[in-house]
C-alpha cells in the first residue's frame, strides 16, 4: 500500500469493492422484486418499516469496523503488527457481545416499537414475520462488517468481495426458494437474508488463520481503552447510518401520513435507488479507507492526494450514470418491484424520483469527503457532515418544506439536504486537504 502506483492500488482496492457492495445491493434489490411480486406493495412497507432499526444496529457495527481498522491500518503503516493484531482481537469480541445483547433488547421490545410508530393492521402483521427474524440472524451481520474490513486492511480485498458475492448469490438462491416455491412470504425473505449475512463470516473468518495473514486473533492484552478510541473514530459512521434510520423513520411517518401504505410502498423503491447510489460511494470511500490510514501513518501526504483524485472522479462520473438511469428509464425500473395494478404507488414514485434525483449526485461526494476524513483521524468533521446529511438537514426540511410546497416538498427534502451538505463538507474538505495537513505536521 505504500509504495505501489496509486491507480494500480485504487482500483485493486476499489473494483472488488465497488462488485461486492453491487452485489449486496443487487440482492437487496431481488429481495424487493420477490416482495413486491410474491406478496405486494404492503410486503415492501413492511420492509422499510424495519429499515431504521436495521440501520441502527449496521451503524453501530460501522462504527466499530471504520474506527477499528483506521487504528489498525495506522498501526500497519507504522509497521506494528503485534498491537495491529491486539487491537483487531478486542474489536471483534467487543462487537459480537454488543450485537447479541442490543439485539435481544430490541426483540423484547419490538410491539412496543411499532406501538410508537403507529403500525397497524396489515403492515403490522407483516412486520411482525419480518423483523423478529431478522433480529436474530443481524449479530451475525454485525460481525461479518467487522470482519470484512479488517480483510481489506490485511491486504485481501478479493476474498471481500467473493464473500459478499457467495453471500448474495446464497441470498437470491434462498429468496426465490422460500418465497415462490415453499410460499413462505415475507418471513421467507427474512430468512434468507439472515442466511446469507452468516455465510458471510464462514467465508471471511479462515483468512485469520492463514499464513499470509499479518492479523491475527491473539489473546487481548492491556487496556481496552484503545477501542473506545477507535470507536470514537467510527462515531461518524454510527451517526451516518443511524441518523439515515431515524430520517426514514420520520419519512415512512409523514408519508403514512399523507399517502397511506402506498405511499411507504412507494419510499422503499425510491430507497432501493438510493441505496445503489450509497453502495457504491461507500464502496470506493471504504476501499480507500485503509489505503489513506497506512499511507497518513506512514506521512505519504502526495499519494494520499492521488488517491483522493481518484475517488472523486469515479464517484462523479458513475453517480452520473445512476442519475441518467434513473431519469430516463424510471418507469421500466419501478416496474421490477410492483405488479401492473399498483398504479397509484407508481404514481407517487415517479413524482418523488422527479424531484429526488440531485440527491445521487451529491450524497457521493459528501461520503467521500466523511470518509476520508475519518482515515486521517479527524472524526468530529465527519460526524458534523453525518449529522447534517443524515439527520439534522433532512428532518428540518422534511417537516418545514410540505408546509410551504405541499406534498412536493417531501420530495425535495432529500436533494436539498445533501446540496446544503455538500457545501458545509466542501469547506471542510479544503481547510484539511493532505498539502495543508503535510504543512502542519
Amino acid at each position: 500500500m505504500l509504495d505501489t502506483k496509486p491507480y494500480i492500488l485504487f482500483f485493486k482496492y476499489v473494483i472488488p469493492s465497488i462488485l461486492g457492495l453491487l452485489a449486496i445491493s443487487s440482492a437487496s434489490i431481488i429481495d424487493g422484486y420477490f416482495v413486491g411480486n410474491y406478496v405486494g406493495a404492503i410486503g415492501l412497507a413492511s420492509i422499510n418499516i424495519s429499515y431504521p432499526i436495521t440501520t441502527v444496529l449496521f451503524g453501530l457495527a460501522l462504527m466499530f469496523a471504520v474506527g477499528s481498522s483506521v487504528m489498525v491500518g495506522k498501526l500497519m503503516g507504522e509497521n506494528n503488527s503485534k498491537d495491529a493484531s491486539n487491537v483487531f482481537t478486542k474489536s471483534i469480541i467487543s462487537v459480537s457481545l454488543i450485537s447479541i445483547v442490543v439485539c435481544l433488547i430490541l426483540y423484547l421490545s419490538l410491539g412496543n416499537i411499532l406501538d410508537i410508530l403507529n403500525v397497524q393492521d396489515e403492515l403490522r402483521e407483516k412486520t411482525f414475520l419480518y423483523l423478529p427474524i431478522l433480529l436474530v440472524f443481524l449479530p451475525f451481520l454485525m460481525s461479518a462488517i467487522v470482519l470484512d474490513y479488517f480483510v481489506r486492511v490485511d491486504e485481501n480485498p478479493n476474498l471481500s468481495f467473493a464473500a459478499l458475492f457467495l453471500s448474495s448469490l446464497i441470498n437470491v438462491g434462498l429468496d426465490y426458494l422460500f418465497i415462490v416455491k415453499y410460499d413462505w412470504g415475507i418471513s421467507g425473505a427474512a430468512y434468507a437474508t439472515g442466511i446469507s449475512q452468516a455465510a458471510i463470516i464462514l467465508i471471511l473468518l479462515p483468512h485469520f488463520f492463514s499464513k499470509k495473514a499479518t492479523l491475527k486473533l491473539v489473546k487481548p492484552t492491556g487496556s481496552w481503552l484503545n477501542i473506545i478510541q477507535a470507536v470514537k473514530n467510527g462515531v461518524s459512521e454510527f451517526v451516518n447510518e443511524s441518523s439515515a434510520g431515524i430520517t426514514v423513520l420520520i419519512f415512512n411517518y409523514i408519508m403514512l401520513q399523507n399517502f397511506g401504505a402506498t405511499g411507504v410502498a412507494s419510499y422503499t423503491i425510491i430507497g432501493y435507488f438510493i441505496m445503489i447510489s450509497v453502495m457504491v460511494s461507500f464502496a470506493i470511500a471504504d476501499a480507500l479507507q485503509p489505503i489513506i490510514s497506512k499511507n497518513y501513518g506512514a506521512l505519504h501526504f502526495q499519494r494520499i492526494k492521488s488517491f483522493l483524485k481518484l475517488g472523486f472522479l469515479t464517484i462523479i462520473i458513475i453517480e452520473a450514470l445512476i442519475t441518467l438511469t434513473v431519469l430516463i428509464v424510471p418507469e421500466a425500473l419501478i416496474n421490477i418491484f410492483l405488479e401492473s395494478s399498483e398504479l397509484e404507488t407508481k404514481r407517487i414514485t415517479i413524482e418523488f424520483i422527479s424531484y429526488a434525483w440531485p440527491a445521487f449526485i451529491f450524497l457521493g461526494l459528501n461520503i467521500l469527503i466523511t470518509s476520508y476524513l475519518t482515515s486521517i483521524q479527524k472524526p468530529l468533521y465527519s460526524v458534523v457532515i453525518a449529522l447534517l446529511r443524515s439527520l439534522i438537514l433532512p428532518v428540518i426540511f422534511i417537516i418545514t418544506l410540505p408546509n410551504i410546497f405541499g406534498n412536493v416538498g417531501i420530495f425535495m427534502a432529500l436533494a436539498i439536504s445533501e446540496f446544503l451538505t455538500f457545501i458545509v463538507a466542501s469547506y471542510i474538505f479544503i481547510n484539511n486537504r493532505p498539502t495543508l495537513i503535510e504543512k502542519r505536521s
